[in-house]
């Protein structure tokens, strides 16, 4: 649970230099936001601070965000992770995403999509 009018940390995991970009100035207005272009990056923030969000890319060099996903729901159980991709998912990686994942973006995406998933994670945060 988290305290009513505390700010939501959000971290973003994109290999694409202007979702990173995007997404950090559109967030920032609401959130404190950290941005990061690997999976392994990601994993690595994880165990240094907690983040309420995180929109992670599911294509990613490296390490997929499927396998990152999972290593982030065991470091961070609290975390809310929305899967972001433009990649068409087969049945056993739907199944994967619907297990851990809290919300699914497809790309490309509105803002509006990204402001959707933050105003339903707080809702879920604050319950």
């Amino acid at each position: 649970m988290k305290k009513e009018g505390t700010t939501l940390r959000v971290l973003v995991v994109d290999d694409e230099p202007l979702i990173l970009y995007s997404l950090s100035r559109f967030l920032k207005k609401k959130t404190a936001v950290k941005t990061v272009a690997s999976a392994e990056e990601a994993i690595d923030e994880m165990v240094a601070q907690h983040y309420d969000l995180c929109f992670l890319d599911f294509t990613l060099p490296g390490m997929t965000g499927l396998d990152a996903m999972k290593i982030i729901a065991e470091l961070s159980p609290n975390t809310k992770v929305a899967i972001m991709t433009g990649t068409l998912l087969n049945e056993a990686m739907k199944q994967q995403v619907d297990d851990y994942a809290y919300t699914f973006i497809e790309k490309p995406f509105a803002l509006s999509d990204i402001e959707g998933a933050v105003e339903r994670a707080t809702v879920a945060l604050n319950q």
